[in-house]
């Protein structure tokens, strides 16, 4: 069965690692949630943009090591993180530097405007998403001979979880909601004078 990589990710998500994660950011717990899934959707969107680099994704889960702090907090069969200190704070900004490049500054500023959290929280918590998106492609090596393609069909779902200041430093459009709006409006109409239109 194909995976939906971001509900598989949300769901080690908990309200105690929220709690867990509170006590380094103090920052509203819904926020907080919000911040991680955004920095989550940012991350694949990231690996989706290196998918034409042969051999980036072998590499980039590489610097995952099997006794890493993180790796090892994770228990990936329950969907838990069992643990949850600063370890990420390291670990987790060397694979931003290779996702995002020069980019990573630029998209932690932009998670902190749009969604209303604290620069730091928005660095740190991009960090831990960076951590545990790399942390799970490394348990499921399998899934990364059809990882580009895994992303191109969740694309859409996956930008539409992004802020849109957050998809143009990622160098996409606006596109999906422009087009989601413009059918909607176009339903709207039919529904509010559809039947004025037709009572005649």
């Amino acid at each position: 069965m194909t995976p939906n990589l971001q509900i598989e990710l949300r769901r080690f998500i908990s309200s105690n690692v929220v709690s867990k994660l509170n006590k380094f950011y103090f920052e509203n717990d819904a926020l907080l949630i919000k911040g991680i899934d955004v920095s989550i959707g940012t991350v694949l969107m990231g690996l989706y943009n290196k998918a034409e680099e042969s051999g980036f994704y072998k590499d980039i889960v590489s610097f995952i090591e099997d006794d890493s702090t993180f790796y090892q907090e994770v228990d990936f069969n329950s969907g838990r993180i069992l643990s949850v200190d600063d370890c990420y704070r390291i670990e987790g900004n060397v694979l931003l530097k290779e996702i995002f490049t020069n980019k990573k500054g630029r998209i932690s500023e932009m998670i902190s405007n749009e969604v209303g959290i604290k620069s730091e929280t928005a660095r740190e918590i991009l960090n831990f998403s960076a951590l545990l998106v790399i942390s799970y492609l490394k348990n499921n090596l399998q899934l990364l001979d059809s990882l580009k393609l895994l992303l191109e069909e969740q694309k859409r779902d996956i930008l539409n979880s992004i802020q849109p200041g957050i998809k143009i430093i990622l160098g996409f459009s606006c596109y999906e909601n422009v087009e989601d709006k413009n059918q909607n409006i176009g339903r709207s109409i039919f529904t509010l004078f559809g039947h004025n239109f037709f009572a005649f």
